[in-house]
């Protein structure tokens, strides 16, 4: 998947994952969403995914809302969040650039 923002490319299949985080629900269900935090080779940070129709990454069309895909950037603090909220270990943080601690 790859996106313009800001004037910045962002490529999912071509960045370094840092992780997948959790959905809590099933597949099958409208609100399910497959959304995984990345890192570009110059450091910023992004999430890319997909997802159902009640999800973060469902667009919006004539007839209502359907399942999709999508890129957001992020900041490094929101980076963090998100690592943090999927359980990111120790020894992962550093190697992503990310502080476990913040001020």
């Amino acid at each position: 998947m790859t996106k313009v923002i800001n004037g910045k490319t962002y490529r999912s299949h071509t960045r370094h994952l840092i992780v997948t985080l959790p959905s809590p629900f099933p597949k099958p269900d409208n609100k399910w969403d497959d959304t995984r935090l990345y890192q570009t080779q110059r450091g910023a940070y992004f999430l890319a995914g997909e997802g159902g129709s009640q999800s973060r990454w469902a667009k919006r069309t004539l007839n209502g809302l359907i399942p999709g895909a999508g890129i957001e950037s992020l900041s490094k603090v929101d980076a963090l969040a998100y690592a943090k909220h999927a359980g990111l270990s120790g020894d992962r943080y550093a190697r992503a650039g990310l502080d476990p601690v913040v001020p």
